[in-house]
């Protein structure tokens, strides 16, 4: 086996506030990311009224960027290691930067979805690790690495809400062509700063890029993150839609068990290639440090909870409370100072609190954060409790993320913490997934069942709408609006229209409470079972 344990060759030489230039660089390019992931949630109407584009074409560009970036992100921990981190970062821009003039110009949205989103999903995986790759290799110093770490993740928050909104302006004032010419000016720019960024490495001996790897590294998480996307449009076992299903079964649980299958396959493959070439997608460090499975479940639930919050909360406000855009980016304002606030205090102000500690007051926050979104959840609207949803997850998520890459990093040696950015990154992802195939199933399937069970027990609605109703395969989560569409649709008898909508108010309000409940009862559980490895001292002090 190959010697691996060499130093790396730092040349991070500037101080005081020139040190921080490059993580000046690197926080630009991950708003940036940020800004392309969730920008395209508001131009969904342009799209559809410029490229004919249809709700199913939506959902599959928006789920087109997770699904390549989580399923490549590995290959790109490793990419960074051959070509250099500096190259892979102005690889990643470049491709971004060239997603976005193609969705700028392009007048079909088969080219949007397949050419334009798969280019920015390609680049996102070279950019995103590349960024806490240099940030491992830059800021060796504890302190500074912190500091760095827990701006990245202050950077997430403030992106979160000001993309949404700079993105929702721009359309808003001219199209949404200009707003991806936007992006694209940005990741040009991106590109032009990764000239001047400090190098961290210099790689001398020859590592051999793997192939067989990537290619089930990809399969078997495009498998996982598709497959759990799908079980609200699905189902689990039984299909929801009539013509899409395996053997009489929902195609999710397969797909699901094929890409897990996949990756046990890989991490077998893993071991035998590391061994024969002393570097791999995930070294066996990777899977042996108990440390490091912590730190990514951190990395994990920071996501899971946000595509949680922004599933059912978000969702709620603008389909029940009839939020405005405006509305909604006040509501997420709070959000994103509270996580830029813990993020960017903790590892300087509570240096001094064990990691592991920190990280469960952070669940913990999260946990009466899904409690504020039960109680603040009305028929018709949220009160003002609500607003606890959105503080209280942006300081638990905040606390959280300063620690997450900081316990990875921290629980290997130096070449395998710079790569462990693309297993990082990856994690976020799932995480995600995770929260929104959970959370999205609890409130689809409790919706559903609760409208069907209302609507039997009801001694005003007639027999025959009953019979219809029961044969709706799954009540989507919707306004008042969209739900008497449906029932127009599949209900023949309009008397009974009047009922069915309170009683779907009633479910929904329902659901939604159910919903927060299981996240709250996932975070309290998880202060258990995944930060029993996390270091009890801190990881934020400076070196002696």
């Amino acid at each position: 086996m190959k010697n691996t344990s060499r130093p790396e060759h730092i040349s991070n030489d500037r101080k005081g506030i020139a040190k921080w230039f490059s993580l000046a660089v690197l926080l630009i390019a991950q708003i940036g990311t940020m800004g392309d992931n969730s920008g395209l949630s508001v131009a969904t109407e342009s799209l559809i009224s410029e490229l004919g584009a249809s709700v199913s074409d939506i959902a599959f560009a928006n789920a087109m960027y997770p699904m390549i970036a989580g399923a490549c992100m590995v290959a790109g921990g490793m990419l960074g290691l051959i070509w250099g981190w500096k190259r892979l970062f102005q690889v990643g821009a470049l491709l971004l930067c060239t997603s976005e003039i193609i969705a700028s110009y392009t007048d079909s949205i088969q080219v949007f979805i397949f050419i334009a989103r798969v280019l920015s999903g390609f680049g996102a995986s070279f950019l995103i690790p590349a960024v806490l790759g240099l940030i491992a290799g830059i800021y060796t110093d504890k302190k500074d690495r912190a500091i760095a770490f827990g701006a990245v993740a202050a950077a997430l928050g403030l992106a979160n809400t000001g993309a949404p909104l700079i993105f929702g302006l721009l359309i808003d004032r001219f199209n949404y062509r200009v707003a991806f010419e936007f992006l694209a000016v940005w990741f040009g720019i991106v590109f032009l700063l990764g000239f001047f960024l400090d190098k961290v490495e210099n790689q001398k001996e020859k590592i051999s890029f793997d192939f067989i790897g990537s290619i089930l590294a990809s399969t078997g998480l495009i498998s996982f993150i598709f497959g759990l996307l799908k079980i609200p449009e699905w189902g689990v076992l039984s299909p929801l839609l009539p013509n899409i299903h395996i053997l009489g079964i929902s195609p999710t649980l397969p797909l699901v068990a094929f890409g897990i299958a996949v990756l046990f396959i890989l991490i077998k493959w893993e071991e035998k290639f590391e061994i024969k070439n002393g570097s791999c997608l995930v070294p066996k460090s990777f899977i042996s440090s108990p440390q490091l499975k912590d730190g990514l479940y951190m990395c994990g639930i920071v996501f899971f909870v946000l595509g949680a919050y922004i599933l059912i909360g978000i969702t709620y406000c603008q389909l029940v409370a009839g939020y405005s855009a405006t509305d909604t980016a006040m509501l997420l304002s709070v959000f994103s100072i509270a996580m830029l606030f813990t993020s960017l205090i903790t590892p300087t102000k509570f240096a001094n609190i064990s990691s592991r500690k920190l990280c469960i007051i952070g669940i913990y926050l999260c946990f009466f954060a899904a409690l504020s979104g039960a109680l603040g959840t009305e028929t018709d609207s949220v009160n003002v409790i609500f607003y606890g949803s959105s503080l209280f997850t942006g300081l638990g998520c905040g606390i959280i993320a300063s620690q997450a890459s900081l316990i990875v990093t921290a629980a290997v040696n130096q070449r395998d913490a710079i790569q462990s950015g693309g297993v990082q990154a990856t994690s976020r992802n799932i995480g995600q997934t995770i929260g929104i195939a959970v959370l999205g199933s609890v409130l689809m399937f409790s919706l559903t069942s609760t409208v069907k069970s209302d609507t039997e027990n009801s001694e005003i609605i007639s027999s025959k709408t009953k019979e219809q109703i029961e044969g709706i395969s799954y009540i989507p989560f919707s306004s008042d609006k969209d739900f008497y569409t449906l029932i127009s649709e599949n209900i023949t008898q309009e008397k009974d229209y009047p009922e069915l909508v309170n009683i779907n108010k009633e479910a929904r309000k329902s659901s939604a409470q159910l919903s927060w409940l299981v996240l709250s009862i996932i975070c309290l559980i998880s202060t258990f079972t995944l930060t029993k490895n996390i270091p009890d001292y801190s990881l934020s002090k400076r070196k002696s």
